[in-house]
């Protein structure tokens, strides 16, 4: 084997072009797959970074059909924790939203109350302080544990930072420890919901709360026990809690989830999508590089045909020539490797925000193992094919093969010709899949979101409750902030929300309607309160009825506005105008009805693919709300307008944080990155794909010219135009082509159907799709037949003749 890699490494450098050309194709093919496999191997099939995290579940409420996830009403919680024998421990978490002070920058960030047996239930120690003990917990003590990467961002990375100050929403809370590097929790794969700072707390406050479903809950499982025993347990326990509480808990079930399955989310189907689609175009480079062995079997049949004569078994000439194809492959393998590492940087920094576990993909051992394997693999299957065919070759016709292009050489021919059919077949399948997504991202973008977000700029804000803490005092902030900015050049409206769409933080409150009793089903609404201006600065039609005035105060008698989807469902054939309607959470029940004094068009609030939801808007001056969104609309370019509306804030409330200060286009765009991202990759493949496809094509139709020299001279002698043999070999290469086609059209039929979940608007077997692509690859593949076929007109029969 050593003497066989040695000669091995002789020919390549007599070929320096030859393995060049194999070795910057396997590179590109071998790297891409490893790239992309390293990224599903971190995401989707490393463990989480928890000791045993395999044992982790996510324990949700369920009520199908209409909430098949839900979070946890924490008296449930508390009866599962008492009830239950399949689990370790459970834990339970909220999310909240604070101002954060003294030290460093003012900052808005994401504060996690968790009960004080998280940690453990993680199994997860502080890498600098320490833990909550349980009596801080009791005590609702005011100390908090920093997440690792917003102790970099915000602290520098400090270790001096333990045992010090800062302020959360004006209360002052002590540091008491930090956390290790990717512990950073995430709920869904959401960004937005990554917590910065973790606070204990018992829940003894909502022990009896049923109505309140608004905690996340985890557990880690005994040794031993299945998901499906602990599933089966607690569903035992819901159906208890149905029968001793129906008016909270009928028809609320459970829903265990892995811990990895829920942090990852719905990426999978995108990123094995992607994974396939480079899998594609490594088996298009393979095909390319075998018909490059097949062209050097034709310059090396004498060599082989020597030492057959002198002895040799032709399963030594397959081994010789499967040391050099493994030979290329390695060396494509460890370029491909640093090619991959180079690849993954870029991935990690410009992956969507979306994506969970960005920040843990790296080329890890299991990685390296793939590329090994792959390497292997890809040297073995692009390199049995020529093997065979060289070492089937006629000692007696050798010399002739060579001169005429007969026998052996018309087999290689062959093989080359099923080799690019399978290339043409294969492209054809991506570029249908890159074209399917295209259109489906087109589709996506003409979604209209029910709101015009040019030419307006969104700022959210988080008021303190301690600098804030009566209704009259936000009320009374808002009313001066949105006048003061309004009055800022340029500025023709402005806006507040407390829930802005697309921000991914959404409230959803039951509601009852007056005249309608629920009979014990709870109906679900996306909520928000607002002042009069915003549905202007937003752009939202009213479609019946009137908007709110500064008139719709808190000692004036409660109004709502509900949207065009609402009124459909629940007024059908009757105006909604003059209805009632009452919102709560929980067992917090208002006081008196609202009555309906609008009816305004839907708003897509999170991704421009959902339906239209149930939504209901009331005055901010009857429900004050510490969470702020301004939507300020200008007149067109105002570039000074950010800078001026901070001062603004900053002038009215000196260290007021601004969490986000960014265009509405920016907010639903991003709304975008997951399938702007999946598009990128699948089209740099496909475009790969194409190329590579097109010189297997002009490489096969230039060897087969080569090998009928001597029959097109014969041609040209006897009168052959030029035309003629344009067109015969033309036609030889538009047959290969047809045949890919055919067979890539109903392999796309077939694969393309893996992706529709990804796709909107479009059907996986859209007829114009097909057509468009199929066009598109039969002219790149003409293109590459054309340019042989003229080459070959140019044969002077005389010295084609001669040398026959």
């Amino acid at each position: 084997m050593l003497h066989d890699l040695k000669y091995a490494l002789r020919q390549f450098a007599k070929a320096p072009g030859f393995t060049a050309v194999a070795i910057l194709t396997l590179t590109l093919g071998i790297g891409a797959c490893t790239a992309l496999f390293s990224v599903v191997n971190s995401v989707l099939l490393s463990p989480l970074a928890y000791p045993d995290s395999g044992r982790l579940v996510v324990v949700n409420e369920s009520k199908l059909p209409q909430f098949p996830q839900f979070s946890v009403a924490p008296a449930n919680y508390f009866d599962w924790v008492e009830q239950s024998t399949s689990f370790e421990s459970l834990a339970a978490a909220r999310y909240t939203i604070n101002n954060l002070t003294g030290m460093g920058d003012p900052a808005v960030v994401v504060v996690k109350t968790v009960t004080p047996n998280f940690f453990t239930t993680l199994r997860t120690r502080p890498i600098l302080g320490r833990d909550f003990s349980e009596e801080e917990a009791a005590t609702k003590a005011r100390v908090i544990l920093l997440s690792h990467g917003f102790w970099l961002r915000q602290f520098g990375g400090r270790p001096e930072v333990i045992n010090q100050t800062v302020q959360l929403s004006g209360a002052a809370f002590t540091i008491i420890g930090v956390l290790p590097k990717g512990f950073e929790s995430e709920r869904g794969g959401d960004p937005t919901w990554a917590a910065a700072i973790y606070a204990p707390s018992t829940l003894t406050e909502q022990r009896h709360d049923r109505f309140g479903r608004n905690f996340d809950v985890i557990g880690r499982l005994k040794p031993g026990i299945t998901l499906e025993q602990s599933r089966s347990e607690l569903t035992l326990i819901a159906a208890r809690l149905e029968k001793q509480y129906p008016d909270t808990n009928a028809g609320w079930g459970i829903k265990l989830t892995p811990m990895l399955e829920s942090a990852v989310g719905d990426v999978s189907s995108m990123l094995y999508s992607l994974l396939g689609a480079v899998g594609f175009m490594l088996l298009i480079a393979c095909a390319n590089v075998a018909n490059l062995l097949l062209s050097r079997a034709t310059a090396r049949a004498k060599e082989i045909s020597v030492r057959l004569a002198l002895g040799a078994s032709r399963g030594r000439i397959v081994r010789q020539l499967l040391s050099e194809s493994v030979l290329l492959a390695v060396l494509g393998g460890t370029l491909g490797t640093l090619a991959a590492w180079w690849g993954i940087k870029a991935l990690v920094v410009y992956a969507p925000g979306s994506l969970p576990r960005a920040q843990e993909i790296n080329l890890d051992a299991r990685a390296l193992a793939f590329t090994g394997a792959l390497a292997l693999l890809t040297g073995i299957g692009f390199g049995l094919v020529p093997a065979f065919q060289a070492s089937r070759l006629n000692l007696n016709e050798t010399l002739k093969d060579a001169g005429r292009g007969t026998s052996a050489g018309g087999r290689r021919l062959r093989a080359r010709s099923t080799l690019v059919i399978a290339e043409v077949a294969l492209a054809l399948i991506l570029l249908v899949g890159a074209g399917l997504l295209s259109r489906s991202f087109t589709r996506l973008q003409e979604v209209d979101p029910g709101f015009r977000p040019r030419d307006a700029v969104a700022v959210t804000l988080t008021l303190s409750n301690k600098r804030f803490g009566t209704p009259a005092q936000k009320t009374a902030f808002v009313a001066q902030l949105t006048a003061r900015i309004g009055a800022l050049h340029g500025v023709q409206s402005v806006g507040v929300i407390n829930e802005l769409p697309f921000s991914g933080i959404e409230s959803s409150p039951y509601f009852n309607l007056a005249g309608q009793p629920t009979a014990g089903a709870q109906r679900q609404t996306d909520f928000c309160v607002i002042t009069p201006e915003y549905f202007k600065a937003m752009g939202i039609p009213l479609l019946r009825g009137r908007f709110f005035s500064e008139r719709d105060t808190a000692s004036a008698s409660p109004v709502a506005i509900i949207n065009e989807s609402m009124a459909k469902r629940f007024f059908p054939g009757r105006d909604p105008i003059g209805q009632h309607i009452n919102v709560y959470y929980g067992t917090m029940v208002s006081t008196a009805d609202s009555e309906i004094v609008g009816v305004v068009g839907d708003v897509k609030t999170r991704d421009l693919d959902e339906n239209a939801k149930v939504q209901t808007y009331e005055p901010f001056a009857q429900h004050p709300d510490n969470y702020l969104s301004l939507v300020v609309r200008s007149s067109g370019a105002t570039p000074d307008l950010p800078a001026a509306i901070r001062e603004s804030v900053y002038s009215l409330e000196k260290g007021q944080p601004i969490a986000r200060l960014e265009p509405l286009t920016s907010l639903l765009a991003a709304s975008l990155v997951r399938q702007r991202f999946t598009l990128f990759l699948f089209a740099v493949f496909s475009i790969l794909a194409l190329v590579l496809t097109a010189i297997g094509i002009y490489g096969v139709m230039a060897y087969s010219v080569t090998q009928r020299t001597g029959e097109i001279g014969i041609r040209i002698a006897l009168g052959a135009q030029r035309a003629d043999v344009l067109r015969l070999i033309s036609l030889q290469g538009g047959r290969l082509v047809a045949l890919g086609l055919t067979a890539g059209t109903l392999g796309a039929l077939l694969l393309t159907r893996l992706i529709s979940s990804l796709l909107y608007g479009i059907s996986a077997q859209d007829p114009l799709t097909f057509a468009a692509i199929a066009a598109l690859l039969a002219a790149v593949a003409a293109i590459a037949c054309l340019v042989p076929a003229w080459r070959a007109t140019k044969v002077d029969p005389i010295i084609a003749l001669r040398a026959e």
